[in-house]
Order: C-alpha cells, then sequence, then structure tokens
C-alpha cells in the first residue's frame, strides 16, 4: 500500500513537473516574438525570407517582400516578429537642433530627371513615411526637402540624415547647416544650384512667386525658376534655406547720402522703353523695373538692391 502511495505520488509530481515544462516552453515562445521599442527608438524591420523578392534596383519592400521594410515600429510592444523571420534594429530617433537644418538622401525611390540635381519634394510626414515617400514618386539621391528644429522618427534603411553633428562624414562644414542669417543692413543676393536654364539674353533667374523667400525650393522649381543668379533677394532676417539649392551672399545696402541721387541702371527687368523724350539729349530713360537708365532716381537712404543685376 505504501508503495502504491509512493508512486501516485511521483506520478502526479511528474505530471505537474511537465506541465510546468510546458508552460514554460510557450511563454519562451511566444516571448521571442515580441519586440519593445521604447520612445526615443525605431525599429527597423529586416524581413530574412519570403515568397516574394524585391524587384530589382529596389531596397525597400512595401508589400511584405524580403529584405528592409518601409513600415517601421513605432514605440510600444510589437508581436509576431518571430527571430527566425525577422531581425529588429533599434535606432534612436532623429534630432535637429534648433537654430539648424538637416539634410536629407534617399538610397531608393525614383530615378532622379536628368535635368535635376535634387530629388522632388513629396508628402511623407518629414521624411517619417518611407511608405509615401515611395509611393507618391520620392526620388532616390540628395533632397530639395529639409528638417527644421525638432525631433523626428526616421527609416535610416531608407534616409541619410545630415546633421550638423554628422557633416564632416559627409563633407560638409557644420555652419553650413545654420539657419541662414542676413543681417540688418544687408541684403542677401541668391545663387540657385537647380532649375530649368536661365534665358538666353538674361543675367539672372526671374522673379518668381510663391516660393518664401528660397525657403520652399519646390514650389520656386514648380514655378519655373532658373537655376543661376537670381534677381531676388533675401532681406535682413532668418532663413531655412537648403544650401544644396542655394548660395547667398551677403552685400551692404546701397547706401545715398544727403545731397546725392542715386542713378540706376538695370541689366534685367522688362524690354527697354525709352520714355525720355525728344528734349532729353543725353540717353534714354526707362520706367522703373524695365533694362536700363532709370527715370526716377533713388533719394538720400539705404536701399535694398541687388548689385550683381
Amino acid at each position: 500500500m505504501t508503495t502504491n502511495i509512493m508512486l501516485a505520488v511521483g506520478g502526479n509530481w511528474f505530471g505537474v513537473a511537465w506541465y510546468w515544462y510546458v508552460l514554460v516552453l510557450i511563454a519562451l515562445v511566444l516571448q521571442s516574438g515580441f519586440v519593445l521599442i521604447r520612445e526615443r527608438q525605431v525599429g527597423i524591420v529586416i524581413k530574412r525570407f519570403a515568397a516574394k523578392s524585391l524587384p530589382p534596383g529596389h531596397l525597400l519592400a512595401l508589400d511584405g517582400e524580403a529584405g528592409f521594410q518601409a513600415d517601421t515600429l513605432a514605440p510600444g510592444l510589437h508581436f509576431g516578429y518571430w527571430p527566425w523571420q525577422y531581425r529588429i534594429i533599434k535606432v534612436p530617433v532623429t534630432v535637429v537642433e534648433q537654430g539648424e537644418i538637416a539634410l536629407v538622401m534617399a538610397a531608393d525611390g525614383a530615378a532622379m530627371p536628368a535635368e535635376h540635381i535634387l530629388g522632388k519634394r513629396v508628402e511623407s510626414d518629414n521624411f517619417q513615411d518611407a511608405r509615401k515617400f515611395l509611393l507618391y514618386g520620392g526620388e532616390k539621391g540628395r533632397q530639395l526637402g529639409i528638417l527644421t528644429g525638432g525631433t523626428y522618427r526616421i527609416n535610416t534603411a531608407l534616409f541619410t540624415v545630415i546633421t550638423s553633428a554628422t557633416a564632416h562624414e559627409h563633407g560638409m562644414l557644420p555652419e553650413q547647416l545654420l539657419l541662414q542669417r542676413v543681417e540688418s543692413d544687408m541684403v542677401g543676393i541668391v545663387t540657385t544650384l537647380d532649375g530649368q536654364p536661365i534665358t538666353a539674353g538674361e543675367i539672372a533667374g526671374q522673379t518668381i512667386a510663391g516660393h518664401d523667400s528660397f525657403q520652399n525650393a519646390q514650389a520656386f522649381l514648380d514655378g519655373g525658376g532658373s537655376r543661376g543668379l537670381q534677381e531676388q533677394i533675401l532681406l535682413s532676417g532668418v532663413w531655412n534655406l537648403n544650401p544644396w539649392f542655394v548660395q547667398v551672399e551677403q552685400v551692404p545696402m546701397v547706401q545715398i547720402p544727403i545731397g546725392y541721387v542715386g542713378v540706376v541702371i538695370s541689366f534685367v527687368g522688362k524690354a527697354h522703353e525709352d520714355v525720355s523724350g525728344v528734349d532729353f539729349k543725353h540717353g534714354d530713360l526707362v520706367n522703373t523695373g524695365h533694362k536700363g537708365v532709370w527715370v526716377t532716381p533713388l533719394y538720400p537712404g539705404k536701399h535694398p538692391l541687388n548689385t550683381r543685376v
């Protein structure tokens, strides 16, 4: 009888141990599929294998193909990312300091047209939505769009973000990524590096509306803006400008002292139309905004003129 009791107890102990072993094993398996992304992290997903492969020439998967995935993991707990099928890379969020900008390069996307050097700007939530960027026609290479001061969740498999801290790694100077500041009593003369060729016979690109002082580079290009020296200037202030798109040279305002007037000779503007009349024998005069010697002079004071044109 004693032997039977011991066998029963021993059998029950073995059953309990086996039960807990199975539970622990299930818990370990389930736990292996959990991924925790912390508040200051972005989860980059790599799918180790899938039924479909990426199309030739593409880097990011949009339809569950094997390889880097366009969609990232947001902060929180995610289930179903089994280690034998997925690899998760946790990268820190991208921080752009106040008073600075960051430049962006895309490793995947549509081919850039030969006449442009910067990828067009498309809706992508400040490059935080890689799927939108690719689906809406974002182009591979250097981007027109920039990042201003703030914190961003960037898929680093697609985008390389250049900040002042990493400028040297990309052949740039940290000061190139500061906001462009035009000082008081100065004007900024702008040269654009992308756009259409300047019209034959002109020395500067014509005035384009709606680009917010060259801060909206895409609007400038969409409006037919030309690359090269521009008629438009920047007044004193602080500007979010892409150094891959514009270069700014600061020159003093034109100052006319008391007792003098300034005679303006313009090499840009509307066609030359003489308004001097038959009694004026010293040359041609034109209205303000036309090419030639303006009939209206500058009076004493400071004037924000583009002295290159």
